[in-house]
């Protein structure tokens, strides 16, 4: 009830303090691969200002890791890349094009994952009104596109093995299916269309995409491992379990 309150409020207070919306310019594309070295190394991104106001937008790039369970962690890459320009001035109903070129190691051995972010500075273009006589509250909520971007160099590939599929308790003992994948490539791999079967105590069951959401089209970077908890499929003996998977 509480979640359901506080959504209904929020607008509510937004109207009331002025609330000037930001969700007003893309990134094009929100995913790029590039090479190492070649024409390649450099590419080119639109920031396209969809309003009717000018907008500051910063572009930078970061480092991109991910732990077991898919969460992400950035470190800076600004001495990877060069981004020009880094900060945009952007009028309304305008396109400025970004280029970006890869600085780092010409040689990599395996693909490089970082994020692209075009973030809307928090800065206020607008000349204050000459008539204006009562103060004005004014929020902003600011706009923030984070896109993929790697580095992926001739000859890489994925590699992608079903570590293990176990048993264990989650919240108020309900039984879950605990999934480890590892990717032992050198390039990233998507999990798409993604098929399990699992055997427990002389039984197989097969899972299909629909019902796999929550691995389904994951991504596992080079040389990661990912771990996935699903609800204990239906029809299937609890206990010991052995899986196998099918993916494109």
């Amino acid at each position: 009830m509480k979640l359901s309150f506080r959504r209904i409020l929020l607008p509510f207070f937004l109207v009331l303090l002025g609330v000037q919306p930001a969700f007003a310019f893309k990134l094009l594309p929100i995913s790029r691969t590039f090479t190492p070295i070649g024409s390649g190394a450099t590419q080119s991104y639109q920031v396209v200002n969809d309003s009717n106001e000018r907008l500051a937008v910063q572009v930078s790039i970061v480092q991109r890791q991910m732990d077991l369970a898919g969460k992400e962690d950035y470190k800076p890459a600004d001495e990877d890349f060069l981004v020009y320009p880094p900060q945009i001035l952007l009028e309304p109903q305008k396109t400025q094009t970004v280029r970006v070129t890869w600085l780092g190691d010409p040689q990599p051995t395996k693909e490089l994952a970082y994020r692209i972010i075009a973030e809307q500075l928090p800065i206020d273009l607008e000349k204050p009104q000459a008539n204006q006589t009562k103060p004005v509250g004014t929020v902003k909520v600011l706009l923030r596109y984070l896109g993929s971007l790697y580095i992926r160099p001739a000859n890489v590939q994925p590699d992608v093995v079903l570590e293990g599929a176990e048993l264990q308790k989650g919240t108020n003992s309900a039984n879950e299916l605990a999934i480890s994948f590892n990717n032992r490539g050198t390039a990233r791999a998507a999990l798409k269309n993604l098929k399990l079967h699992l055997t427990g105590q002389g039984k197989t069951i097969d899972l299909q995409p629909e019902q796999l959401k929550e691995i389904n089209n994951a991504v596992i970077l080079a040389g990661n491992k990912r771990r996935f908890v699903m609800p204990w499929p239906n029809n299937l003996p609890v206990g010991a379990v052995t899986a196998k998977f099918e993916s494109e």
